[in-house]
């Protein structure tokens, strides 16, 4: 790791979504537990406050020394599954891996099992919360000619479960999963943090929805003004280009985009925030409802499962990229 960089200008501190929402106070911040905390002995006392970030990036790309605060962050919670017990959300979502195999529970009835070589991988609140948004992007790759299985074999990707320090469990859930994988010439994601870590800790071919609608054109049916969401996982995760493709794509349909400074800033949805911490997740997804209620749109268009969940528990109405878009034949 690298936080001996720190030169402690506190950039990563005001960077930080959860530090600066008013029930996220109590977080020390990304500093505090990332950087200092590994090497003093505060490391041993830090807790549960480790659980409070949401894994956004949004520190690292403040930080000008290029500190890896993610993966530091990543590092810490690791070493507490075995000094502090599992928060009740975090607990509950590891009971469901090991009985489900995923972190929600769900009766997906859609699944797609003909032998062809691209599996779409719609992750777990895909699956288990929303059903519509994974017929609407098979249907779409339908529609572009792209021949595709949805497999009831293939598990969560771990991700969640490395957010929590759970890696003996991610890692079995690897191993299960490569063996479904391995069938397969291409995986296509509609979660930011599936395919980050399919391509981080699977090393497969894979791909973000986004990433193969670019060179398309779609029409779409959606009236009225829209801003985005913009995922962390997207944007700062894999690629902020793919994030622009995502505009772009949208542009060129005809949708009346209205954007925000603050499209991509995190809703509370990720990093196990919203199971761990679901007052703080939710207060940060109000916070992100009032911005686009101050900009009189109709909606947002996002192309990340958990902030469609958390945005609509917010009351914000919510549209997948895929629900936005049809194809232009």
């Amino acid at each position: 790791m690298n936080e001996g960089r720190c030169i402690k200008c506190g950039s990563c501190m005001r960077a930080c979504p959860v530090l600066n929402d008013l029930e996220g106070r109590s977080f020390p911040g990304p500093r505090t537990v990332a950087v200092d905390a590994p090497r003093f002995p505060e490391r041993y006392s830090i807790g549960t406050d480790a659980l409070m970030c949401t894994m956004c990036h949004a520190c690292e790309w403040a930080c000008p020394s290029s500190i890896t605060i993610t993966r530091s962050m990543a590092k810490l919670r690791e070493g507490l599954v075995s000094t502090a017990a599992p928060l009740p959300g975090h607990r509950r979502m590891k009971e469901n891996v090991k009985r489900f195999g995923r972190t929600v529970e769900g009766d997906f009835e859609g699944w797609k099992e003909n032998g062809k070589k691209t599996l779409y991988f719609p992750g777990c609140i895909g699956l288990g919360r929303q059903p519509e948004m994974v017929a609407a992007v098979s249907h779409l790759l339908d529609s572009i000619g792209i021949e595709h299985d949805i497999s009831s074999k293939a598990m969560c990707c771990g991700s969640p479960l490395l957010k929590i320090g759970a890696n003996e469990e991610a890692e079995e859930l690897r191993h299960r999963n490569m063996m479904v994988f391995s069938a397969y010439d291409l995986v296509i994601t509609s979660c930011p943090g599936c395919t980050y870590q399919l391509r981080e800790h699977y090393g497969i071919n894979v791909r973000h929805l986004v990433e193969l609608l670019s060179d398309r054109t779609f029409t779409s049916s959606a009236e009225g003004r829209w801003a985005l969401q913009v995922p962390c996982h997207l944007k700062r995760g894999l690629s902020p280009w793919a994030a622009e493709d995502m505009v772009d794509t949208l542009v060129k349909a005809g949708v009346d985009l209205v954007r925000l400074k603050e499209e991509d800033s995190c809703c509370g949805g990720g990093g196990g925030l919203l199971s761990g911490f679901p007052e703080t997740s939710m207060s940060m997804a109000r916070s992100k409802a009032e911005v686009y209620v101050r900009a009189g749109v109709r909606g947002v268009i996002t192309a990340c499962p958990f902030c469609s969940l958390n945005l609509r528990k917010a009351g914000i109405e919510v549209l997948d990229v895929s629900q936005a878009l049809s194809w232009k034949e």
